[in-house]
């Protein structure tokens, strides 16, 4: 048993078969990206390499490479410890804070970096996240919020410092999806997603980093607000 995967029942998963072309690793991890996003995997119920393996016709050494990838990026449980029952309020404080340091500064570097490819690339994503707003298209809207990210982070140029914001962003994956059942909240992430593509057009660093702190500080409320603070 692999406690870092977490897929659906086996039964319930009609995986088509990965066509053996290269890279089989990409081409893995974009059908478990697509499975994610349509709802055919439920990241809350655990599966075995050995089962998924299986179920794509691969063998584990490309799978654990695309599953490796999933989790660098946060869209699947990075080990023991990370589900919302193992977080305690001061957990996530500590994590929210780590992130108003990270993120922003990401931002930043971002639009000092930001190419034209890069640039079309949160475009399209946005236009993802508007068209995926209303309520029935939650969990494409929460997809093409994580790849919005991962772009980004992928345009700041530090792999390092990506790895440790990934790391941490994993951690308060359910919780993040949470807040994104309001459609307010939905809303606030497009605004300032729309906002930080216009800095990073400009090359507008200092811009950048103060969209994102504030749309880190809405998202720190808002998660802090589903665990309820210990009583004195």
């Amino acid at each position: 048993m692999i406690p870092s995967t977490t897929m659906k029942a086996p039964s319930s998963l009609p995986f088509e078969q990965i066509p053996r072309t290269d890279p089989l690793p990409e081409r893995i991890y974009r059908q478990i990206h697509e499975k994610i996003a349509n709802g055919e995997i439920d990241p809350s119920v655990r599966m075995t390499e050995t089962q998924l393996a299986a179920m794509l016709g691969v063998s584990r050494t490309p799978l654990r490479e695309a599953l490796t990838r999933l989790r660098h990026e946060g869209l699947l449980a990075a080990g023991r410890g990370t589900s919302v029952a193992s977080l305690s309020r001061t957990d996530l404080e500590e994590i929210m804070e780590l992130r108003l340091l990270i993120e922003p500064y990401l931002a930043a570097r971002a639009a000092t970096l930001a190419t034209p490819q890069g640039l079309r690339a949160l475009d399209e994503v946005v236009r993802r996240e508007l068209a995926a707003l209303p309520r029935p298209a939650l969990q494409k809207f929460v997809m093409a919020n994580h790849d919005f990210r991962v772009v980004l982070v992928g345009l700041a140029g530090n792999k390092r410092l990506a790895e440790a914001a990934s790391r941490h962003d994993s951690q308060i994956q359910a919780l993040r999806r949470a807040t994104l059942e309001k459609k307010s909240n939905r809303e606030i992430v497009v605004r300032h997603h729309q906002l930080l593509v216009a800095a990073l057009g400009r090359h507008d660093a200092q811009a950048a980093e103060t969209i994102m702190r504030d749309l880190m500080l809405q998202a720190r409320e808002s998660i802090l607000a589903l665990i309820p603070a210990p009583r004195s």
